[in-house]
């Protein structure tokens, strides 16, 4: 060991000894009766855990955390609804069995445009509604078991709701 490697340790032996000293001369001179023995092992144990972390924190590169890049969820400027509507359409193409969730979701964009551009509510007014939407598009959504579609008829309901 090189005298470089050696003077840290004297100065934190003598640095520990010090600390020592000073508590025990408190406790006296506070009045109390301090145990010289037990304060010693206390503080070379504190001393030597202190020591031993900044000897390895030392030595230990720092830590460099990877940050994945920041992908979105959704694409900037992508239209949520339409993405759900999408899912919607391929889950009904692919499951075994047919929900009423595309039928619920066509419902819910009918319901808008029809409010939107003719101020008619299907379920107020379904007479008016049936007239408006054509009876193919009004029959699906009002049906109480919605058949299974394939993607051309789904794309004819889409396009007569882009036509309301």
């Amino acid at each position: 060991m090189s005298d470089l490697q050696r003077r840290p340790w004297k100065i934190r032996i003598g640095l520990a000894v010090l600390v020592w000293l000073g508590v025990c001369v408190g406790g006296w001179l506070l009045g109390n009766d301090p145990q010289p023995g037990l304060i010693a092992l206390i503080i070379a144990v504190s001393a030597g855990t202190l020591w031993l972390f900044q000897d390895a924190s030392d030595q230990a590169e720092p830590t460099r955390w990877d940050l994945p890049d920041t992908d979105p969820a959704r694409v900037p400027g992508e239209d949520a609804r339409l993405a759900l509507l999408q899912r919607v359409i391929s889950a009904h193409l692919v499951s075994r069995t047919v929900t009423d969730q595309l039928q619920r979701h066509l419902a819910t964009v009918a319901d808008e445009r029809l409010m939107a551009h003719h101020g008619i509510s299907r379920l107020a007014d379904p007479g008016r509604a049936d007239t408006v939407m054509g009876p193919e598009l009004f029959g699906f959504l009002d049906a109480a078991r919605p058949p299974r579609l394939d993607l051309a008829r789904i794309n004819q309901l889409l396009n007569r709701i882009e036509t309301l």
